[in-house]
């Protein structure tokens, strides 16, 4: 009380009845990623001194990102057209002193570009089809049996007369070298061929350097930082290189200190910056994070927050609880995760993390493998490619390009078995997820042709985009089934489900999208992956996340107030005013908003022991809005009547 001493008028502002409570983000969503590195850098030469540059890998898609990202920084690289065709040597010459040392350690010039970029570029010895085979069409043919086929394009392709007047393919005149070994990349990864392992920007003599991928994520991984549409995205993705580049520098150099390492990024050329930033955004990883976030910012999502991490090349990778702890234990706006791409280890680790045994108020989408099939696909066994892909670990294989399977390839048959189905779909009690499949073809952001137009992606960050455009567009609402509603950004699914091979997975929590006629491509299912059936419907268990929060973050106000009757009722009026904005919104189902829900605190659920143990207990009954699954239309013959 205010001590009244002076003679006049005192005003108090006196707090009473409900306090208002504010609705807690539905929409926000959690994004993780995982990059991998080798565990050895190597110097760069020419544009690229300066530079530790990640050295050659197996992986067909890192190798290739790798040469793809790295090759122009060469000292002296060409360019300005060739000398004429005619004069071999000259050609030879300009080569020799334009376009850098050739790609085979050992090997020379061989008068002829487009055969010299085809032996830098691809292992082993490769032969290119002279014009008498084919004039539409440049074929690639190599020592141990793989063909290479493409289109001749005229502006990278010409017919060359040698001086014996055989003819031959060759690179047009002024043609973009760097482009024609885009159009070889993209047609050897589509058949899994790795780059030949040679690159003009490494530093032949340097010494390669040891690093730790595992340190550098234990010093980058923090709090997960947001971004409300692509252009943050990317400004995200440029800082977060910048640092890669730094720490891989600290790393492979125990000597320099980290002003040091921030000194030489900020002094590198700008050709090398964006060489680096194309690297990373190549990267499969970070390739599978881009298309996510396409997907949820083009259906209706508006904030984002990135995880990313670092891993070996395939390592299990960090501690997952520990990881999302530190990203997302600070981020409360963040309802939903997704983990687009990743093993069925992070799809679990996820909801573990969504439901009571982490954070306890956050959905997670799960996916399905890639192919959900019994009948394995040409060369591969089921077990082996639903948890590998050419050797590589799952959590880090390339997005593919589209690729042309047989007809009954791609099916569902068979993850109906519950062995396959409890080995490819993680399952709680509290229906704190759900699963969503097939994977999604989609337009690859990086293509550079025809080739490459189209890539196979998981489908999780289109769907977290359908949920949170169905929370905030008009007539939705968290209360809504995310279900039925169109999914844009997607040109096809990778495989067709009929609605007799959806009815065993839709019962089994599976939630399939599906092209609906004169619809378009929709998700075309609403259940959890929880046990309980008191949660099986995502609306259901999305409503009580959105009321436990909204309702946790608004009456910080009661605690340490006097476990008196009057903070009962005030703590009661509070609730009961959310609930019934709720029920007006058509969130809560009943006649009235009396039998839509109750809250209770008072002495009866407030008995003596409880006060003096410092516990204040208000228990809410709340009846959410089930969704219409099951629409059944009974028909009947009626019998004419006679009078």
């Amino acid at each position: 009380m205010p001590a009244y001493r002076t003679p006049g008028v005192y005003i108090e502002e006196i707090s009473g009845g409900p306090r208002p409570v504010a609705p807690s983000s539905t929409t926000d969503t959690g994004f993780i990623a995982m990059i991998t590195l080798p565990k050895s850098v190597v110097p760069g030469s020419g544009h690229a001194k300066g530079m530790m540059l990640p050295a050659i890998e197996a992986n067909p898609a890192l190798a290739w990102n790798r040469a793809l990202a790295f090759r122009a920084l060469a000292d002296g690289q060409a360019e300005e057209p060739p000398a004429p065709a005619a004069a071999a040597k000259d050609a030879k010459d300009a080569k020799d002193a334009k376009a850098g040392p050739p790609a085979k350690k050992g090997s020379s010039g061989t008068g002829n570009r487009l055969q010299d970029l085809v032996n830098e570029s691809l292992p082993g010895k490769w032969d290119v089809s002279s014009p008498k085979e084919s004039l539409e069409h440049v074929i690639l043919r190599g020592d141990k049996g793989d063909i290479l086929r493409f289109t001749a394009n005229r502006t990278l392709l010409s017919v060359k007369v040698k001086e014996d007047g055989s003819k031959e393919w060759d690179l047009s005149w002024g043609a973009d070298e760097q482009k024609m070994v885009e159009l070889i990349g993209g047609h050897a990864l589509h058949n899994h061929i790795a780059h030949g392992g040679s690159l003009p920007s490494v530093d032949a003599a340097g010494k390669p350097a040891t690093i730790d991928p595992e340190a550098i994520h234990a010093r980058m991984h923090g709090s997960a930082p947001g971004i409300t549409n692509m252009t943050g995205y990317e400004q995200w993705r440029r800082e977060f290189g910048a640092r890669l580049f730094q720490e891989i520098l600290l790393e492979s150099n125990g000597r320099m200190s980290p002003a040091q390492a921030v000194m030489v990024w900020e002094t590198l050329p700008a050709a090398s910056r964006d060489a680096w930033d194309k690297w990373l955004r190549s990267h499969p990883g970070i390739r599978r994070l881009e298309i996510a976030l396409l997907g949820f910012f083009g259906n209706g999502g508006a904030n984002a927050y990135i995880a990313c991490g670092i891993q070996s090349h395939g390592a299990a990778g960090p501690a997952k609880r520990g990881f999302l702890e530190a990203a997302f234990d600070g981020v409360s706006a963040v309802a939903m995760l997704v983990a687009s791409g990743l093993d069925f280890a992070w799809q679990q680790a996820i909801l573990e993390y969504a439901g009571p045994k982490g954070r306890g108020d956050l959905f997670a989408v799960l996916e399905t493998p890639r192919y959900l099939t019994t009948n394995a696909p040409r060369g591969t066994d089921l077990n082996d490619f639903r948890w590998h892909k050419n050797t590589g670990p799952y959590e880090v294989a390339d997005l593919e390009f589209l690729s042309e399977p047989a007809v009954g390839e791609l099916r569902f048959l068979g993850f109906t078995n519950d062995e396959v189905l409890d080995r490819c779909t993680p399952r709680d009690d509290t229906g704190h997820g759900a699963t969503y499949g097939p994977w999604i073809i989609v337009e690859n952001p990086m293509s550079t042709g025809a080739h490459d137009r189209y890539v196979v992606a998981p489908p999780g960050g289109h769907v977290v985009g359908v949920i949170a455009g169905t929370d905030l567009k008009a007539g939705g609402g968290v209360h809504k089934a995310p279900a039925n509603e169109q999914m844009l950004g997607v040109a096809e699914l990778v495989t067709n489900i009929s609605d007799a091979e959806q009815g065993a997975l839709n019962m089994k929590g599976i939630n399939i999208i599906r092209h609906r006629p004169a619809a378009g491509i929709r998700i075309w299912g609403a259940r959890t992956v929880g046990a309980d059936p008191l949660w099986t419907y995502v609306n259901v268990r999305r409503l009580f996340l959105f009321v436990e929060r909204s309702v946790r973050d608004a009456v910080q106000w009661s605690v340490f107030q006097p476990n008196t009757a009057a903070t009962r009722t005030n703590l009661r009026q509070t609730i009961s005013s959310f609930l019934i904005r709720l029920y007006n919104e058509g969130m809560l189902d009943g006649a009235n908003w009396q039998q839509s829900f109750t809250v209770k605190c008072d002495d009866e659920n407030n008995p003596d022991v409880d006060v003096r143990a410092g516990l204040l207990t208000c228990d809410v009954s709340i009846r959410p809005v089930f969704p219409a699954e099951f629409v059944r239309i009974r028909f009947q013959q009626s019998a004419m009547q006679v009078d």
